[in-house]
């Protein structure tokens, strides 16, 4: 495997190396992890972490790259709320929601924090231009995960174009006491 046959096969940045595996079916694994390890040598490839590669690291949006580390997630939390102007605060690290296992990724781009669900509380998002939560979603499970009863002033919501109807359909899926907290 040549790393223009690579470039040619693979459409996007990130690929993984079970993607490599299924497009060059005659080259045997150990070839093609020493060929990787050798195209990030050379610097034509990045390696995010073990077995996740990308081609151009200057074009990576963090928040793209979160269900790239750990999939299934989607951004949540503060992230997601920060993204949508709903709180102003920036945060540090980027918080995903996933039905598998909580777990804290470190990378070369930031801190990653994949926060569990149940499966049944692992909807209410979009895939663009990146998997992350509706900004309804993204506040219930801010709610949830960070165990939250009330609102108090110096969490400074912006509930601007904000989608009542979305937040109510999203909120009978969580316990009783998230249902109950004000936001007016």
């Amino acid at each position: 495997m040549r790393y223009l046959d690579l470039r040619k096969q693979i459409e996007g940045n990130y690929f993984r190396i079970l993607d490599v595996a299924k497009l060059f079916p005659a080259e045997q694994s150990s070839t093609i992890r020493t060929q990787l390890y050798r195209f990030v040598k050379k610097g034509f490839i990045s390696q995010l972490k073990r077995g996740l590669y990308c081609f151009d690291k200057s074009t990576i949006d963090e928040l793209a790259l979160a269900e790239q580390l750990y999939f299934p997630s989607y951004v949540s939390l503060e992230t997601a709320l920060n993204y949508y102007g709903i709180i102003p605060d920036i945060p540090m690290a980027v918080s995903c929601v996933t039905p598998v296992t909580t777990k804290k990724i470190e990378t070369g781009f930031g801190v990653y924090h994949y926060f569990k669900v149940d499966r049944a509380l692992f909807f209410g998002f979009s895939q663009t231009p990146f998997a992350i939560a509706y900004k309804e979603k993204a506040l219930l499970d801010y709610f949830y995960l960070r165990r939250i009863r009330s609102i108090s002033p110096e969490m400074r919501l912006q509930l601007n174009d904000w989608d009542w109807k979305r937040y109510r359909e999203y909120a009978v899926h969580f316990p009783k006491w998230i249902q109950e907290i004000k936001l007016s």
